[in-house]
């Protein structure tokens, strides 16, 4: 039964992640580095609800360098 739910679970995931690449308003190239940021993000609360493990130190500023990565490509205009 629980891996019914986790299936369906992923599969909104999937679902919502897919929706959000194609309705951005921006070109693919500028927002690669926010969808990686927002799977980051993602990955990390799954990880919290599922397996009760909280990201260590590393792995939190290893994240905030990914998502000013991906604020930067995403949101810089060149002069």
């Amino acid at each position: 039964m629980i891996r019914v739910g986790l299936f369906f679970v992923g599969a909104l995931l999937l679902f919502g992640y897919g929706s959000f690449l194609n309705l951005a308003p921006f070109e693919f190239g500028r927002v690669v580095g926010l969808y990686i940021a927002t799977l980051f993000v993602v990955w990390q609360v799954i990880n919290f609800v599922a397996f009760r493990s909280a990201p260590t130190l590393p792995i939190l500023v290893g994240g905030a360098l990914i998502i000013a990565g991906g604020a930067v490509t995403t949101f810089w205009k060149a002069g």
